[in-house]
């Protein structure tokens, strides 16, 4: 379903550090009226300020199409959000984003490290929103750390009666203190790789232990684009599940600074 595009200048009310590897920043400012985002893999482009110089370059907003600033390069990443409350303890609407930080000082990762009550960002978006799909009784979610937020979302989602279970790929086992302010009866099995973010092959190792799959199970999978072909290519050529109960998303691929996330996954499959 597409939502009324809009531009929206954020000051940060609150600032978390939910796991080891995992910031959440509350954001506020009046522009947060109206904002909707029902989907669980909703997500918004959100613009950082220069790690050198703390400049904000950001878009605006002409004609419904953003308008690239006249001086200056944006610096913006794409996330999903992780809650949204009309009335935050703030006083004003709240949108929570959880940002991981990473050992490679990109722009998101520095400002989230560095990040304070009165910072500001400012986002565009979300252009959609999708709910969760329908016609199933059982879910199966993958992901790295980046994927969290989502798989949250996910799980606050699901039908009544859903099954659902998660492979979470994890950097330790302190990242499995995530998921602890969730309310689900998921099956949560926390992977915890032995190197880099972006170089394990445990979920694809998962996935194919996982067995098979049923019509009625939808399947998604966010994370390292890489990590996730061997996944995406067992679901759909191995396993032979229909499209339309799989979704792989690559949120970010090593070695290259913004990603475009609606790139494809595997370019040398055409499916």
């Amino acid at each position: 379903m597409p939502l009324p595009p809009a531009v929206r200048h954020l000051t940060v009310v609150g600032v978390r550090r939910v796991t080891p590897r995992m910031v959440r920043v509350t954001l506020t400012g009046e522009e947060l009226a109206g904002y909707a985002a029902i989907g669980p893999t909703d997500h918004l482009k959100v613009f950082f300020p220069d790690p050198a110089s703390g400049a904000l370059v950001a878009p605006t907003l002409a004609d419904g199409a953003l308008r690239p600033p006249s001086e200056g390069r944006p610096l913006a990443r794409d996330y999903t959000p992780r809650a949204f409350r009309p009335d935050g303890a703030s006083g004003g609407p709240e949108l929570d984003l959880d940002l991981v930080v990473h050992d490679d000082g990109g722009p998101a990762s520095t400002w989230a490290e560095r990040a304070a009550p009165g910072d500001r960002l400012v986002t565009f978006g979300p252009k959609s929103t999708k709910p969760v799909p329908a016609g199933f009784d059982t879910f199966l979610l993958l992901g790295d750390e980046t994927a969290l937020p989502s798989i949250a979302r996910w799980l606050e989602r699901l039908p009544q009666g859903a099954r659902a279970r998660v492979l979470a790929e994890v950097g330790s086992a302190e990242d499995s203190a995530y998921l602890d302010d969730v309310t689900h009866d998921a099956q949560v099995d926390w992977l915890v790789r032995d190197g880099a973010p972006g170089t394990s092959r445990v979920l694809d190792e998962a996935i194919r232990a996982h067995g098979p799959i049923g019509a009625r199970t939808f399947v998604w999978a966010g994370g390292e684009a890489g990590s996730l072909v061997g996944v995406r290519r067992h679901l759909r050529r191995v396993l032979e599940l229909a499209p339309h109960q799989v979704q792989v998303q690559g949120y970010w691929r090593r070695g290259t600074a913004d990603f475009d996330h609606h790139a494809p996954l595997d370019p040398s499959d055409g499916d």
